[in-house]
């Protein structure tokens, strides 16, 4: 895992994880606006680093590794940590370990709960092997499918990215997605816990997390954005949700 730092050092720290096959770049918007007032905190999940061949194994071996590095580096206190959908489950193994201590998790369209078969997953895992394959083969009508996925600003990174990830990597990420639920996730050591969601039909797992957490987590804040698909506003309008963090940093 690479992991990146930006602002002064001295400030809050704040920790953004990306989603599945997302570049870093997607955090170009979120860094300018908050490097002045945050020290911010950047991994790049194994198996995301064209530069790199590694595979990605587990989400508690990504978490160790984040919170080794925050423990070496800076201690124990961290103010926010902002996982975007693959990123949540993510963030929820750091919020449900403890070795860190957040006071805010903030999920966007994260699949904290998949109440479905098995035989669902493995769909779900040979979707993404087969659209990751027809990427690295440069089918035009995948390449140009990934063009309405994503913004224009990250598509060379995104397409680099997913033509260097190994089937490994992919496997063991979506099932571990799928093999994950909020409810053995332990109480978050009482850090405020915020929940972003569309309600397009790309939000249908997202509206199911959302929903879990809730009635687990009472203190749960649920954010819907109306007519918006899946991370819509994290990927395509980053002021807007950099709009919404500000909300809940100054709180």
């Amino acid at each position: 895992m690479k992991i990146l730092e930006y602002g002064d050092k001295a400030k809050r720290k704040i920790i953004l994880i990306h989603g599945f096959q997302s570049p870093v770049k997607l955090w170009d918007s979120y860094i300018e606006h908050f490097k002045n007032d945050y020290h911010i905190i950047i991994p790049i999940i194994t198996g995301h680093d064209p530069q790199k061949n590694d595979d990605f194994d587990s989400f508690a071996e990504e978490a160790k590794q984040i919170e080794d590095y925050c423990l070496s580096s800076f201690g124990e206190d961290i103010y926010a940590i902002y996982g975007m959908s693959m990123g949540g489950v993510l963030t929820a193994v750091i919020g449900q370990n403890g070795r860190l201590k957040p006071k805010k998790l903030i999920f966007d369209g994260s699949p904290l709960y998949f109440p479905m078969k098995k035989a669902v997953a493995s769909i779900q895992k040979g979707f993404y092997l087969d659209v990751t394959h027809k990427t690295k083969h440069k089918d035009t009508k995948t390449l140009n499918q990934a063009r309405q996925l994503v913004p224009e600003r990250i598509y060379d990174e995104f397409i680099g990215i997913v033509s260097a990830m190994s089937d490994k990597t992919i496997e063991n990420c979506i099932m571990g997605i799928t093999g994950f639920d909020i409810a053995h996730s332990g109480n978050y050591h009482g850090a405020e816990l915020y929940y972003f969601h569309g309600t397009r039909s790309s939000e249908a797992l997202a509206r199911l997390s959302a929903k879990r957490m809730k009635k687990l987590y009472p203190r749960t804040v649920v954010r819907r954005f109306e007519g918006k698909g899946h991370c819509e506003n994290a990927m395509f309008a980053p002021e807007i949700m950099i709009k919404e963090l500000e909300k809940i940093f100054a709180l």
